[in-house]
């Protein structure tokens, strides 16, 4: 503006609060070059303490100094008229403008007001022609030179100043005469300072602003009791003219006290700049009145009549209050006033109040009421409308007046209200009926939308409500609005069926002229929608008083009832909460934040967090409720629900066991790391805001929407308390996944956002991320109001640990600095800290424990690792806590403890900030280098100011400011960042691609850098049509879908990889795109109202959106132009001409991983290109699969789990290319091979899992290049023999050379810090997915003397979370013992106590690998712990450790590894050698401990079936183990069993890590079912588990059915295991009957020995009785071995039984086994 003006231009602007404190420079300079204008300012409050958007006077004091005038209006007419006089008087006067009035109580009311018509403003600027060619005289113009905004040094400077006071002294004049303009124009008369009361008042009251009205109505209707009381109304602030203040006044000398009301607040002067104002100018006239500085009004505090009178009692009081303030009570300076409720409008005035709810139409229909009868009647009108903190769905009160005379009270009805309509049923039993009720009159008419009849309304309505209804002897009337817009087509919105209610009943004009014109101004309303929404809006206005009736109450009973008004409304609660949520939250929320005092509230504006856990606002009308048969499991509900309202949990089966009736789950899915554990989906009915956004993502339809009272009736409401108080198990999942992440607890959540708020999911899924350690700055907008209005606060603490999000905004157009500022400042105050760790380790390391020791200086390591960090913090805490009085060291480190963990740095804003005001400080923060993480929500348009067009509206679009559509392309934020080449940039949408978001979400967060993700979020202002925002992530997924938004991630880390660090997430465009803009009414609206223009725009559109996408994608395809041979890697420079490799592996125990990792290794070492190795369920989207395997091969390497599961990594994988909506051609042109990885012994799905892939992909027409590779672990050197086998074909299929191999060692994966003097505290190296158990018993129950080692192995679980379910098994990882350990370190010449960090350097390293070098470890924790040197070695061990040996053994070594050395290694595996054993033999090789980890393989778990119920035998998990041990065939000592070795050396109180393992069994539904076992040795452990289920069952009084157990061993007396147990659940009835078939006993052997198969052919009616007649199941446990002869026996045992329904032939036998197994009544569980 300043340039527009100093060229000579006449030119405005409209401005408030932080908007106008950012021109005051501009203000200073246009003011003193004497340049005039005007700026129109709606004054409001500046953000302090807190934000606020309401009205007070704080910005207008600010600007006080600047030279501007400022001219106050206090009602919407003189807003107008003042308007114009300030455009007068500024040009006449040369001195620029602020024409103000109250910002929200002004500009915010609906007024009837006499506007001018546009001829008076072309007079007016015929009568300034002068004045303005003065103006533009002095512009800048070469045709008339000269210079303006010169420097000014100190001997001219002040007098130049002073030479404006001659311009200032006659601003007043200028204004008298543009008053009198006006009044010449209008007739209305106006004063600098306009005085009202009596002539000779004794008690005045000065006042600017709306506030005058209230002061004028009240002594007007006060007439005579206040005459001594008057009023001073301040017009001209600046420049202050004493001489026409004093002129306006009484006499000065009858004047006692003076009351200066201030809407604003100087917390560091004596008072007020008015109130110090008028001290000058009485103190100058001498005049000796007392004088009080009062403050009003702050943030649009309601001013009322009752408050005025408190004013004037305060000044009659013999010592009045000064300072005092009013409206609420201050209970800590004492200043307020107390006041009451006063009823003061005009006579024949109606006050009507309705209670809306935002998004229902109210507060619109409302206006339009006001305009219908402002225009077609003589009454005035006044409107204004109140709501709460909330977004769209929040609560709008709507104050509405109408009457003969001009109202000037503008204030909210608190007294004498006519009309009150409740729209809202909910609201009835939510907000105290003193709230609600309070303002009606006696005999005032209350309207209630609800679909309660009379006799319902008596159980309906709250006591207090009915109390007050009687009391107050209220016309009431009801009518289902709801059910009527529902007929009508209206959905949710009732705003016309209402006013048509309320031209019915209020009598302001005749019903039929007041529906004519309500149908007429629908229609002005609505145009531009459409005829159709035109046309349910009138049917609905037409439906509306046919549905109305008269409400007939027992009036006596109602008002004479005995009830407590409060404690109704008490919210139930599962627990009792803190003081602060029923003191202030309470209250808040429930519309009564007034009554809270001064002494409540925190000064600096610092809120708790958690606020809206509280809430419980039960608005919607319908909510989701789960169809566990259809649910999947997917979690795509939760990731997308705006509210966090609905989650996954999962649950134990002991906290199964508690949960209520209706609380159904299913077993969790998705591999070993869901094993024992229960899936739930629910949601809450008491915080969904009801938008669908969750059913409509949902996959398989397994949502539907469901009355919510209809919910609270079934249990749902429970279901969540109950929910509530299961442990968080996301710590088993990986948060950087889909449905990992939502496994988190959501931080965020129930906001005040609109439903189906598309902002809201983003900012979720960061807190589920990385929330406990998140710091998050807000820059105001939707997100800053959602997100952080005190009272609803949705960021929430962690409920263990209580670490949450900490959450600060400072102002719109600084959030990148603010951010910024914050990085640098934790920056600094870590740099701190670690000064501060290394004095304390320096001087008082002796002092402290080795534990902290060795944290403190693992942190000095780890410190910039988020995860690793906040572990050690967690860890370092009751430390420093217990030992800060050691020395003074240790104390300055605890003074510093919130900076041990390395925070989570984010910003969080709109795309109004992100592209328009705020980006230059987001460039500065990009281009500085620093790793802030910058999320943008782009909804397109300033969305929480209304839909205001931003750089990011796109063309064609209409938004304010933008009504014909934005002509310009949309602002391309991410190529701008992505240009400095240094900043990770991802452009995302969650619910078009859910996968891809987190990946960059998890990118960003890791990139060492700044990082910009830019997040699509639709919006209300899209103006969808039909689906509201409940088809959100539909919207998302269209308008990837039609390239109206790129999925793509820009991650420089990938250019130091030799990669393009571009990568085009979506690559095809398949959508319509003008179908998309079709959908919504910004885009069709322009259609309607434009259609040449529009189509010209939309097309230009879809022209640019084409362009762009194809830019991209030559984006992506780029070739990186650099020599591979110098990345990190250590990867060779490609030589060979064959095609590049993707390796995608599915992997449960990690060896195929190791397996796939190794794979990628000599891909490498023979110049073949991997361009990428991960676990297939990273490919599940079939573009994924596509893009990744374009001109690549890829290599699919899976394992089977049981019998013939998937993998957990490769599930996802699975469903996605075998769901029947894939095209049947959809994998053409891909190039795959594959390697599966199974055990020959599981018979029936040997390989099942990569058989099953194979054939899919065939079927979807991709090309295998060679037949599947087979790696079987009960081959000779396990999977290692197929695997060599399959390579050479795999070399030849694709061309690849040989590798160059000089025999000297490769490069490791790893290295490896030694820390010379450093403590490392005693401390276990924990596998990923495992829980540390106590061994609680270790018996040996064979005889000790027997041949025979059979354990009873007891582990503890107590404290800790280590749910199983009947049938699982536990995953036991185990130690190598202490000699072994020794004799290696001995060999290798290693220091085992030696303290080292381990860095992978290599991407080709197991997840294992990475996790168990988070932290320092020991040299001996290694060899103990990880590495399998005790294990069966392979050939190619043999191969690598050659190139340590020396010329001798490696030659030998060499030999053993080929073709050619074949009987050689068969000799040698004859005696059952380790890797120890190899390196023992071939002395010379001993290679370092980094190449060690690189070539001897982790250590496996041992998988062992669970022998325990947990719920007979609660904290603690049983095994049957038999210590392994063998002769080998060349003779020489026994060998053992690794883990068996372990287990039979361990001692109880030893920790051991473990995991759960999903089971094989399938168990009948009705416990009543029969069960047939066979247990085979060991394989009676789980048997074992089955028979205490039961017991543990039928002492809960549960009927339970026959349990047969076959029972096979060696020996009777020595191996029958748990005998006395068996006489026991024999005795207690649950235990039908035990067969024994012991192998080796007398008299049968020798020569025979007896098989369980022999017992079962003895008895077969045990057998078909159960099985055939009884429906029951069948469970073998035991060796895979004996499989085939138990089939073989059951199969005749139904065979034998003939009769009806039994099978007559073996070909019938076969045919019913494979009927039973195909019902799942067959479980087997074999090794």
């Amino acid at each position: 503006m300043h340039g527009a003006l100093s060229v000579g231009s006449l030119a405005t602007t409209f401005t408030a609060s932080q908007g106008l404190l950012l021109m005051i420079p501009n203000m200073y300079k246009i003011a003193g070059e004497l340049t005039p204008c005007v700026m129109h300012v709606p004054a409001r409050a500046v953000a302090g303490q807190a934000l606020s958007i309401f009205g007070d006077q704080n910005d207008i004091q600010a600007v006080r100094s600047t030279g501007f005038a400022i001219l106050f209006g206090s009602t919407v007419q003189e807003a107008l008229d003042l308007a114009l006089a300030s455009h007068i008087a500024t040009l006449r006067s040369r001195i620029p403008f602020v024409h103000t009035f109250d910002g929200f109580r002004t500009s915010h009311e609906i007024q009837k007001v006499q506007a001018f018509p546009k001829d008076i403003f072309r007079k007016v600027v015929e009568l300034l022609a002068p004045e303005i060619d003065a103006h533009r005289a002095r512009g800048l113009n070469p045709n008339h030179p000269h210079a303006r905004g010169t420097a000014q040094c100190d001997d001219i400077y002040f007098q130049a100043v002073e030479a404006a006071n001659k311009y200032y002294l006659d601003v007043p004049k200028f204004v008298e005469e543009a008053f009198l303009w006006i009044e010449k124009i209008c007739g209305r008369k106006y004063k600098l300072y306009e005085y009202f009361g009596g002539a000779n008042a004794k008690y005045i009251i000065v006042i600017m602003g709306s506030g005058a009205g209230v002061v004028e109505e009240y002594l007007a209707k006060m007439g005579d009791k206040a005459k001594d009381c008057g009023v001073l109304q301040i017009r001209l602030y600046r420049p202050w003219s004493e001489k026409h203040v004093l002129a306006a006044l009484p006499t000065l000398s009858g004047i006692k006290a003076v009351a200066v009301c201030n809407k604003m607040k100087d917390p560091a002067a004596p008072g007020e700049p008015l109130y110090m104002d008028m001290c000058a100018t009485l103190q100058r006239a001498r005049c000796d009145a007392t004088i009080v500085n009062g403050r009003f009004g702050l943030s649009s505090k309601d001013f009322t009549p009752g408050m005025v009178e408190a004013v004037f009692k305060n000044l009659k009081s013999s010592n009045p209050q000064h300072p005092f303030t009013i409206g609420f009570d201050d209970d800590v300076t004492h200043f307020s006033l107390p006041y009451r409720s006063l009823e003061t409008v005009p006579a024949g005035t109606k006050q009507c109040i309705f209670w809306g709810f935002g998004s229902d139409g109210t507060v619109g229909a409302n206006k339009n009421t006001i305009k219908i009868i402002a225009q077609n009647t003589p009454l005035y009108a006044q409107g204004y409308f109140k709501y709460d903190a909330l977004k769209s769905g929040g609560v709008t009160m709507s104050h509405l007046r109408f009457g003969p005379t001009p109202l000037k009270g503008s204030y909210l009805i608190d007294a004498g209200c006519d009309y009150l309509a409740i729209h809202k049923r909910e609201y009835i039993a939510t907000f105290f009926a003193s709230t609600l009720l309070g303002p009606l009159k006696e005999g005032g008419t209350l309207v209630l939308n609800c679909p309660w009849s009379d006799e319902d309304l008596e159980k309906a309505l709250p006591p207090p409500f009915r109390k007050i209804i009687g009391q107050k002897k209220l016309r009431v009337c009801a009518i289902d609005a709801s059910a009527v817009a529902k007929r009508t087509g209206m959905g949710k919105l009732i705003n016309n069926i209402m006013t048509a209610v309320f031209f019915e009943l209020s009598g302001v004009l005749p019903t039929e002229q007041a529906l004519a014109l309500l149908k007429d101004a629908v229609k002005k309303t609505y145009k531009n929608k459409g005829d159709a929404i035109v046309n349910q809006n009138i049917a609905a206005v037409e439906a509306a008083i046919a549905a109305l009736r008269d409400v007939k109450y027992p009036l006596e009973s109602w008002a004479s009832q005995d009830c407590d008004m409060f404690s109704f409304y008490e919210k139930p609660r599962a627990e009792k909460p803190a003081e602060y949520v029923t003191e202030i939250l309470d209250k808040v929320q429930m519309m009564r934040g007034e009554e809270l005092k001064v002494s409540q509230l925190e000064a600096d504006g610092a809120v708790p967090l958690s606020q809206t856990r509280y809430a419980k606002r039960g608005v919607a009308e319908c909510v989701p409720i789960v169809d566990m048969d259809k649910c999947i499991q997917c979690n795509v509900c939760s990731a997308i629900c705006p509210h966090a309202v609905i989650r996954p949990f999962l649950l134990s089966s002991v906290e199964l066991l508690e949960a209520p009736k209706t609380f159904d789950t299913r077993k969790a899915t998705g591999g070993n790391a869901y094993a024992g554990l229960h899936y739930r989906i629910q949601a809450s009915p008491q915080d969904c805001t009801g938008c669908e956004v969750c059913t409509n993502a949902c996959p398989v339809g397994a949502l539907s929407m469901v009355s919510r009272l209809q919910t609270l009736d079934q249990g749902h409401g429970k279901n969540w308390d109950y929910a509530m108080t299961i442990p968080n198990r996301g710590k088993r999942f990986d948060a950087n996944s889909l449905k990992g992440s939502q496994f988190q607890e959501p931080l965020l959540e129930f906001s005040g956002a609109c439903e189906g708020c598309g902002e809201t999911p983003y900012a979720k899924l960061v807190t589920q991320m990385f929330g406990k350690r998140l710091i998050v700055a807000n820059a105001t907008g939707c997100s800053s109001i959602w997100g952080g209005t005190a009272g609803w606060v949705p960021y929430a603490k962690s409920k263990e640990g209580g670490k949450g999000t900490a959450w600060g905004n400072s102002l719109f157009e600084d959030n990148a600095e603010y951010g910024l500022g914050q990085f640098l400042a934790v920056k600094q105050r870590r740099r701190l800290l670690r000064d501060r760790i290394e004095a304390a380790i320096a001087r008082a390391g002796s002092s402290m424990s080795l534990g902290m020791r060795s944290l403190l200086e693992q942190w000095l390591e780890f410190s910039e690792d988020g995860i690793i960090s906040e572990r050690l913090s967690d860890e370092l805490g009751p430390l420093l806590e217990a030992e800060q009085s050691k020395a003074k060291e240790i104390a300055e480190v605890y003074r510093l403890k919130d900076m041990i963990t390395k925070p989570s740095m984010w910003m969080f804003g709109g795309d109004g900030w992100a592209n328009d005001i705020g980006f230059g400080g987001i460039d500065h923060a990009i281009a500085s280098g620093n790793p802030v993480k910058i999320m943008v929500m782009d909804t397109e348009v300033y969305s929480n100011t209304g839909g205001q067009s931003s750089k990011a509206t796109p063309m064609g679009a209409v938004a304010k400011f933008a009504q014909a559509g934005r002509e310009q392309k949309k602002k391309d934020l991410g190529a701008m960042a992505m240009a400095y080449q240094h900043v990770y940039v991802a452009s995302v949408a969650i619910g078009a691609n859910y996968k891809q978001t987190v990946e960059a979400f998890s990118e960003a967060e890791k990139y060492d850098g700044p990082a910009l993700l830019i997040c699509y979020a639709p919006c209300i202002e899209h103006r969808f049509f039909k689906t509201g925002l409940s088809a959100m992530s539909l919207d998302q997924r269209d308008a990837v879908e039609c390239g109206y938004w790129p999925l793509y991630r820009f991650n420089p880390a990938l250019r130091k990889q030799g990669q393009n660090p571009f990568l085009l997430d979506s690559k095809k465009v398949t959508g319509d795109v003008m179908k998309f803009l079709s959908r919504q009414n910004r885009y069709a609206q322009l259609v309607r109202s434009n259609p040449g223009v529009a189509e010209k725009l939309q097309g230009q559109l879809s022209v640019y959106l084409k362009e762009r996408h194809q830019a991209l994608r030559d984006k992506a395809a780029e070739e990186l132009k650099q020599d591979v041979s110098s990345l990190k890697d250590g990867l060779a420079k490609a030589t060979s001409n064959c095609e590049p490799i993707v390796i995608a592996f599915g992997s449960d125990t990690g060896v195929t991983e190791q397996v796939a990792k190794k794979f990628a290794g000599m891909c490498s070492e023979r110049g073949v290109v991997v361009r990428r190795i991960c676990d297939l369920d990273e490919m599940s989207e079939l573009d994924d699969l596509k893009g990744a395997a374009k001109d690549a091969l890829l290599v699919v390497m899976c394992s089977t789990c049981g019998h013939g599961d998937f993998p957990q990594n490769s599930g996802l994988f699975w469903s996605s290319v075998s769901a029947s909506t894939v095209a049947p051609k959809e994998l053409e042109g891909l190039r795959f091979c594959s390697f599966a990885m199974g055990d020959r012994s599981y018979h029936d799905s040997f390989c099942e899992a990569a058989k099953k892939i194979e054939a899919r992909m065939l079927e979807l027409g991709a090309k295998s290049i060679l037949e599947m590779g087979i790696g079987d672990d009960r081959d000779e050197d396990k999977w290692e023999t197929g695997f060599t086998a399959w390579l050479p074909k795999f070399w030849a299929a694709i061309k690849a050379p040989e590798p160059q191999d000089d025999g000297t060692p490769k490069a490791p994966l790893f290295d490896i810090r030694y820390h010379e003097g450093a403590a490392l505290a005693p401390s276990q190296i924990v596998p990923p997915g495992t829980q540390l158990l106590t061994i609680r018993e270790n018996k040996r129950m064979t005889p000790s003397d027997y041949e025979r080692d059979i354990r009873h192995f007891s582990l503890s679980t107590d404290d800790v979370d280590f749910p199983f379910d009947l049938g699982d098994a536990v995953a036991i990882y185990p130690e190598n013992l202490d000699d072994d350990v020794d004799a290696a370190l001995k060999f290798l010449e290693l220091e085992g106590d030696k303290v080292i960090t381990v860095k992978c350097i290599s991407p080709n390293v197991s997840e294992r690998h990475r996790r168990s070098f988070e932290q320092r470890v020991t040299v001996r924790q290694i060899l103990a712990t990880m590495l399998d040197l005790f294990g069966r070695p392979s050939k190619s061990f043999c191969n690598d450790l050659a190139r340590f040996a020396g010329t001798a053994d490696a030659k030998a070594l060499r030999r053993l590894a080929s073709p050619e050395g074949a009987d050689e290694w068969a000799t040698l595996m004859e005696t059952c050698p380790s890797f120890f054993d190899i390196m023992n033999k071939y002395k010379s090789a001993k290679p370092p401990l980094e190449q060690l980890l690189s070539i001897v393989p982790l250590m496996k778990p041992r998988i062992y079936s669970i022998a325990s119920d947990a719920h007979y035998a609660p904290g603690q998990v049983d095994f049957t183990v038999v210590i392994n041990q063998w002769k080998p065939k060349a003779g020489g000592e026994l060998k053992t069993g690794l883990c068996t070795k372990f287990i039979q050396a361990a001692a109880v109180g030893k920790k051991v890590p473990c995991s759960v393992v999903c089971g094989t069994f399938n168990f009948p539904a009705e416990d009543t079912t029969p069960m047939v076992m066979v247990g085979l040795g060991t394989g009676i452990a789980p048997i074992r588990s089955f028979v205490q289920d039961k017991l543990y069952k039928k002492s809960k009084g549960i009927k339970t059915g026959p349990m047969i157990v076959f029972y096979g061993c060696r020996r009777y007396q020595e191996e029958l295991l748990y005998k006395e147990e068996w006489e026991m659940y024999k005795r207690e009835g649950v235990l039908t009957s035990l067969v024994g078939a012991f192998q080796f006993d007398k008299p049968h052997y020798p020569p025979k020995q007896i098989f369980v198969s022999d017992k079962m052919a003895e008895q077969p009616e045990l057998i078909s009785e159960n099985l055939l007649d009884k429906g029951g199941y069948f469970f073998m446990c035991g060796p895979a071995v004996a499989t085939p002869s138990v089939q073989k026996a059951l199969k005749a045992a139904v065979l034998k039984k003939g009769g009806a329904g039994a099978p007559k032939t073996e070909v019938e036998a076969d045919k019913w086994f494979q009927d039973f197994m195909a019902a799942g009544r067959y479980s087997e569980e074999s090794y």
